[in-house]
């Protein structure tokens, strides 16, 4: 990434899980932010994903 670029915003949004559809696709407005239209399924489950791993870092 060029020095001279600096990097967008990042704005997420949640939308239902479709048949046939990636799970997650990214909109790039002409300013740099990226909007992320993220499968609300793929969503939880990295939620909880993430969850579990705080859970085992702070029971060390």
């Amino acid at each position: 990434m060029p020095a001279s670029r600096k990097p967008g915003k990042v704005f997420y949004t949640l939308r239902p899980s479709r048949e046939g559809l990636p799970a997650f696709s990214d909109i790039r407005l002409p300013d740099g932010t990226i909007i992320r239209r993220v499968d609300t399924t793929i969503h939880k489950r990295a939620l909880s994903n993430a969850a579990k791993a705080l859970k085992e870092r702070l029971d060390r």
